[in-house]
C-alpha cells in the first residue's frame, strides 16, 4: 500500500480493525516520538504533503549490555555526573540507550481516515513516510476541529484500531511567506561547543540554559507570520529535552531537523563534536520546497554556520532575506574569514549580534516588500 494511501472500509469496524491489524504492529505499550513537521503544497496545488519522522522504543527496560556500555563510554568521555545530576544525566542519556523496534509498521489517523507508512522502522527504531490530502479533505478536516490554526493533527494508531498518547501537530505551511531557520547550539542554547569539556556537561549534566532574549525575538517575528525551522547537528535522540527547552522557554513552535545518530557509530566523547553533517542539505531542501517564500538564516560564528549560509545564499539569492550571526567571543567572524565568508552578498543583508537587542523586531526590516513582491 502506497504512502498515504487511506484505509476505508463498507464492511463496518471489525473488518477495518482486520485491515488496520495488516498496516500497524505497534502496541499501545509501545513509546513512539514522532517529530514536529510541516505540510506543504504539491507544485500543482492540489495536495498537501506532510512528511512525517519519528522512532518506536520498546517499553522493555534498559538491558544490562548497553548499561554496561553506557558506564564505558561515561569514562571514556570524562562525563560522571554526581549524585545530584544523575537523574538528569539519566533523562539525557535514556534514548541513547533505550531498545528500538525495528520493522514495525506504523499508520497515522488523520481526522476519520488511517493512513499507513510505506516502510516499516529501520534498525534503529527510526520510521518515515508521508500523508497527502487534498484540499477538500483538508475543508473537511477544517470542520471537523482537526485542522485549526494552520495545525494539523495527527494521531499514532494502535494494532487495536486505539489512538496511542503519541501525536503531533503539523504546521501546513503556504508556499509565500517568511520562514526562519535558526541552529540551536550557542544559537538559542548556551552549549559552548568550542570546548568539549563545557560542551558534554552543558548536554548531560546541566539543565538547558537559553540565550537571554532570544526567545522574544523569535516570538514577535512569530507573531508577524514567520515560521521557524529548528536546523541543528545534535542528535534526534536530544529531540525531546530540546523541544521541552523550547516550550518552557517561550520559543515558537516549528519543525525540528536533527542529526541521525547510532552509539555504536561513535564514542560519546564524539557525540557532539561530529558537526554539520548534512545541515546543508536539509536547508537547501528547505529552500527548494518553498521556492516562493523568503527566509532568515540564524547561526552562530564558532562553527560553520556562516560557511554554510554564505553557500546557499550565493546559490539562492531571490530566497535569503538576511543572515544573522551571534558572535561567540571564543571564535568571532571578521577580517579575511568574514570577507571571504559573505563575498558577493548585499551588505544590508548580512547581521552580526551579539545581543538578540540588535536584531530588529520588524521583519519588514529585514525582507523588503520589494524583494517578497518579485517572489509573487
Amino acid at each position: 500500500m502506497a504512502c498515504g494511501t487511506t484505509i476505508r472500509s463498507c464492511y463496518g469496524l471489525g473488518h477495518m480493525l482486520k485491515l488496520l491489524k495488516r498496516e500497524t504492529d505497534v502496541e499501545s505499550t509501545d513509546h513512539v516520538v514522532i517529530y514536529p513537521t510541516f505540510g506543504h503544497l504539491t507544485r500543482d496545488g492540489s495536495v498537501w504533503r506532510i512528511d512525517v519522522y519519528g522512532t518506536v522504543y520498546e517499553a522493555s527496560s534498559i538491558n544490562p549490555r548497553k548499561r554496561l556500555l553506557l558506564r564505558l563510554l561515561q569514562r571514556v568521555a570524562k562525563v560522571q555526573p554526581n549524585d545530584a545530576q544523575r537523574e538528569l544525566f539519566e533523562s539525557r542519556i535514556r534514548e541513547f540507550i533505550a531498545p528500538t523496534y525495528p520493522g514495525k509498521r506504523v499508520a497515522l489517523r488523520v481526522g476519520e481516515q488511517v493512513y499507513p507508512l510505506q516502510k516499516r522502522t529501520k534498525r534503529n527504531g527510526r520510521f518515515q513516510g508521508s500523508v497527502r490530502l487534498s484540499t477538500k479533505e483538508l475543508d473537511e478536516l477544517h470542520q471537523t476541529g482537526d485542522l485549526a490554526d494552520g495545525l494539523l493533527r495527527l494521531d499514532v494508531l494502535a494494532r487495536d484500531g486505539e489512538a496511542t498518547q503519541f501525536n503531533l501537530n503539523a504546521h501546513l505551511l503556504d508556499h509565500r511567506g517568511v520562514s526562519v531557520i535558526s541552529d540551536i547550539d550557542d544559537t538559542i542554547k548556551v552549549t559552548d561547543v568550542h570546548s568539549r569539556r563545557a560542551l558534554l556537561q552543558n548536554t548531560f549534566l546541566r539543565e538547558f540554559e537559553t540565550i537571554d532574549g532570544m526567545s522574544g525575538l523569535y516570538q514577535r517575528w512569530a507573531q508577524q507570520g514567520a515560521a521557524f525551522h529548528y536546523v541543528s547537528s545534535s542528535p534526534w535522540q536530544l529531540y525531546a529535552s530540546l523541544a521541552e527547552m523550547c516550550e518552557t522557554k517561550g520559543f515558537p513552535c516549528g519543525s525540528f531537523h536533527l542529526r541521525s545518530f547510532r552509539l555504536r557509530d561513535h564514542m560519546l566523547r564524539r557525540l557532539l563534536l561530529i558537526r554539520r553533517k548534512g545541515k546543508a542539505a536539509v536547508i537547501r531542501n528547505l529552500l527548494k520546497t518553498f521556492p516562493r517564500r523568503q527566509f532568515i538564516f540564524v547561526g552562530d560564528s564558532v562553527e560553520k554556520d556562516p560557511e554554510i549560509y554564505g553557500r546557499i545564499a550565493r546559490k539562492y539569492p531571490h530566497q535569503v532575506a538576511a543572515i544573522c550571526i551571534r558572535q561567540i567571543d571564543a571564535r568571532p567572524i571578521a577580517g579575511e574569514r568574514l570577507r571571504k565568508t559573505f563575498r558577493d552578498l548585499p551588505e544590508q543583508s548580512v547581521r552580526l549580534f551579539e545581543c538578540p537587542s540588535e536584531l530588529p523586531d520588524d521583519l519588514g526590516l529585514l525582507v523588503s516588500s520589494d524583494r517578497v513582491t518579485r517572489q509573487a
